[in-house]
């Protein structure tokens, strides 16, 4: 199973701000899933914050029992 975390970054008043948004959606079950989902992420991070940047993206692979 795979979980989905977007870190991006923005200019606020006070200067840089940056934030890991964790996907409540998940786990998913296969990576392509959770890839697509990290693509519906970064779309709803610049319609909502149009002048941030996406860092890095990952979907990270959790062990049976550690939901």
């Amino acid at each position: 199973m795979f979980t989905a975390s977007v870190f991006f970054c923005w200019v606020a008043f006070g200067g840089h701000q940056c934030l890991v948004a964790q996907d409540m959606e998940g786990p998913y079950l296969k990576e392509a899933e959770c890839r697509t989902r990290l693509k519906e992420m970064e779309f709803i991070i610049h319609k909502n914050i149009p002048m941030s940047r996406v860092k890095a993206k990952l979907c990270e692979q959790i062990k049976e029992g550690n939901i």
